[in-house]
């Protein structure tokens, strides 16, 4: 019995010393440092672990689409459809009353003209996207250029006289059969926002990226970085909008004239008080033409660009604004000068004495836009309108299209810019808390060169293009919407006639169409 009781008292003596120690350890353990809210800032954001002064957002959605347009349309989304067909190219055949493939009038630029009176036009592996006709344009020509085969002479002229039967000025458009009309697909964005205060101001560094993948673009895209720049007091550096944009639309199909530009940037903001404050930046205007190579021939800055090719840049966009941000709402004025700098590749010795070889033009702009609180309405309500003027920086007039030039050269080896104007209105409504919509119509316009100088031979250029939209979103919780896009908008082009027909308007297309989106997006 003694032994056993000793056996009882020497375990629990262990057990104690063994608690004792576990205590001890405890006491010694690193304590747990946990996640504070950050309220500087705004909702959302938290202290880094191990900083006491820097606080991180984490924020952005899963967008899932499903969208239709109709056909033989020149839309303004690359959303909609794949960047290798999003373009309708309007095309005259018979342009002038000029029968056969001599008469062809398109807006395909970088590809071997065809014909005696065409420049800057379709090629074989072009004809594809306009069925029919485009392998009749085909046939036609290599008919005509075959001269002693007597198969292909007779062949061209089978394709020539179908040509001849469309009539004169008979309009035509490319990738109708080509392009999608229903997408899906899906997006995703992630944002990292860290802030800093300094005895200097706030150190800022924001970083975007996204991915997205739809039926259109087939394999997706890869990640893109959309921003990311380093804000230090009144600096900032990086890539981000550009400091001549205006209040952005709450449309997810891009209207004509809003301003969306992100451009890399180095920027100082003068804050001057009482909601208002002055903006100086130099914006990287290769941007603007980021899918124009430097040396291309094609680079569709220029209306009959003949042996001119863009060069290199030499000197960043000047931009500036003074804007207001008060109670009441927002507004602001914004300027951009750049530096446009052309070659001509013909230039030899052998040219023309006096001729000009180079060709350094300015393009400018100029913007005013105001967006409105309305209270008085409903909690929520904005009314924002805005317009824009270019002469030759037609980049700075917001979604204009492929068809929007810088201007044009002509044979005697001189430049001209072209001028453009756009506009734009949205009202946005929330008739509860929970349901929202938005009507938003724009309206750009593109001119001719100033001094009346004409456009070049053989082309279809955008005049002008308006559209109207509008949007209904219904948020059941914080950060999930429903919703509908419905749009429709109409797209004006002249026809320049080529050859012997001379550099005058032959004819105007028009290319008009609706389309529509549902989207379902998660925020947070």
């Amino acid at each position: 019995m003694k032994m056993v009781r000793s056996l009882l008292l020497g375990s629990a003596a262990l057990v104690a010393g063994s608690f004792s120690a576990q205590a001890a350890d405890l006491a010694a353990a690193e304590p747990v440092e946990y996640v504070k809210i950050c309220d500087a800032y705004g909702a959302g954001y938290f202290f880094i672990p191990g900083s006491s002064d820097t606080c991180l957002r984490i924020s952005g959605y899963v967008r899932s689409y499903f969208a239709y347009q109709g056909r033989n349309q020149n839309n303004s989304s690359t959303l909609i459809d794949s960047a290798a067909t999003s373009t309708i190219n309007p095309v005259i055949v018979n342009a002038g009353g000029v029968l056969g493939a001599a008469g062809i009038v398109a807006n395909v630029p970088g590809v071997t003209a065809v014909g005696a009176n065409t420049t800057n036009n379709l090629n074989l592996v072009s004809y594809g996207s306009y069925g029919a006709i485009g392998n009749d344009i085909a046939l036609a020509a290599a008919g005509a250029a075959a001269g002693a085969s007597a198969g292909a002479i007779l062949t061209g002229a089978s394709a020539t006289a179908r040509l001849n039967g469309l009539g004169a000025n008979y309009v035509l458009f490319g990738n109708a059969e080509t392009s999608d009309q229903y997408v899906s697909g899906i997006r995703a964005l992630l944002r990292f926002d860290a802030r800093t205060k300094t005895e200097w101001g706030v150190l800022r560094s924001f970083f975007e990226f996204a991915a997205a993948t739809s039926n259109a673009a087939r394999n997706g895209t890869g990640v893109q970085v959309r921003f990311g720049f380093v804000q230090f007091g009144p600096i900032t550096a990086g890539v981000t909008e550009s400091f001549f944009n205006t209040t952005a639309t709450n449309l997810f199909l891009s209207a004509f004239g809003d301003q969306a530009r992100r451009v890399p940037t180095l920027a100082y903001t003068a804050s001057l008080g009482n909601g208002v404050s002055v903006t100086l930046a130099a914006d990287d205007s290769s941007i603007a033409f980021a899918a124009l190579p430097i040396g291309s021939t094609s680079t569709g800055l220029l209306i009959n660009a003949g042996n001119w090719q863009r060069r290199a840049v030499q000197l960043p966009d000047a931009v500036g604004n003074i804007r207001i941000a008060q109670e009441w709402g927002n507004a602001q004025i914004s300027g951009a000068v750049g530096q446009f700098r052309f070659a001509n590749t013909a230039c030899t010795a052998t040219f023309a004495l006096g001729a000009t070889c180079t060709s350094n033009k300015v393009g400018w702009a100029v913007a005013a836009g105001v967006q409105i609180n309305l209270p008085a309405i409903a909690k929520g309500d904005t009314f924002l309108v805005r317009g824009s003027y270019s002469e030759g920086a037609l980049h700075y007039l917001g979604n204009v299209t492929t068809q929007s030039y810088f201007g044009n050269s002509n044979a005697n080896g001189t430049v001209n810019t072209r001028t453009g104007f756009a506009v734009l209105g949205e009202f946005n409504h929330f008739f509860t808390p929970a349901i929202r919509s938005s009507i938003v119509g724009s309206y750009t316009r593109l001119g001719r060169n100033p001094g009346g100088a004409a456009f070049g031979a053989s082309t279809v250029n955008l005049r002008e293009a308006w559209q109207i939209a509008g949007q209904l979103f219904w948020t059941p919780v914080r950060g999930f919407d429903v919703g509908v896009e419905l749009f429709y908008q109409d797209l004006s082009f002249n026809a320049f006639g080529g050859g012997a027909l001379g550099n005058r308007i032959i004819g105007s297309v028009n290319d008009a169409g609706w389309g529509g989106f549902f989207r379902v997006q998660r925020t947070f």
